[in-house]
């Protein structure tokens, strides 16, 4: 068992005052060992020793196995989430030039290959399998939708209802519709992320998700 450096964060009973890299290791280590052996099989010493600091520092951060597995599907998200932002960083105004129906399958691509995302989709199939029996690690299915991602696409859905191209009263629930429908049928034809989907696959996705989009919200 590997033993941590810094010494004075393990100090039971101190505050942890933990630096930001260390948290951070831990988590992915927690990732890791999780994704390896499984809820059950995993041990808080594995995944310190995988994150190379002290069993005790693990506890100073995150006080049991059950908080530490519910972080570390949180931080997964995050992670998720940061893949979308070099270009919910845009401006939405940036495709103006395409067609509503265009600019949703190309929006529909990147959730898609975000989303599907290997680590994140496997850590998802470990949730589902182990809630059921940890009714504790209920907190770790309360998935949502990146607000970057929905605040970019409702962006979009306003602006388009703004020049007549479509009509979405509540831009915001459009655009949480929209990535449902995307989502629902990637998980659905990956079979839960276990396989990847082919490029014609994403594409019917993305496009019939599109048209049945534009469609309903028609002017």
């Amino acid at each position: 068992m590997r033993t941590d450096s810094t010494a004075r964060h393990d100090a039971p009973g101190r505050p942890a005052g933990p630096l930001p890299a260390k948290r951070q290791a831990i988590l992915e280590a927690a990732v890791t060992v999780f994704l390896r052996e499984g809820y059950i099989r995993t041990s808080v010493e594995a995944i310190a020793d995988e994150a190379r600091v002290s069993k005790q520092t693990v506890y100073n951060h995150f006080g049991d196995k059950e908080t530490l597995f519910v972080a570390a599907v949180d931080n997964e998200r995050q992670r998720v989430a940061a893949g979308f932002a070099p270009d919910v960083s845009q401006d939405p105004a940036a495709q103006d030039d395409m067609t509503p129906r265009a600019a949703l399958i190309a929006f529909g691509h990147r959730v898609l290959e975000v989303l599907l995302d290997e680590r994140a989709s496997a850590l998802r199939r470990l949730v589902i399998a182990e809630v059921a029996r940890h009714p504790s690690l209920r907190p770790a299915c309360a998935e949502g939708e990146p607000q970057a991602l929905v605040a970019y696409l409702a962006a979009m859905l306003r602006r388009r209802t703004e020049r007549a191209e479509l009509d979405v009263p509540e831009p915001e629930t459009g655009a949480r519709q929209f990535v449902a429908l995307l989502v629902q049928q990637g998980l659905h034809q990956s079979m839960y992320g276990t396989r990847a989907l082919a490029g014609s696959e994403a594409a019917a996705i993305c496009e019939q998700a599109a048209d049945l989009f534009v469609r309903a919200y028609r002017r």
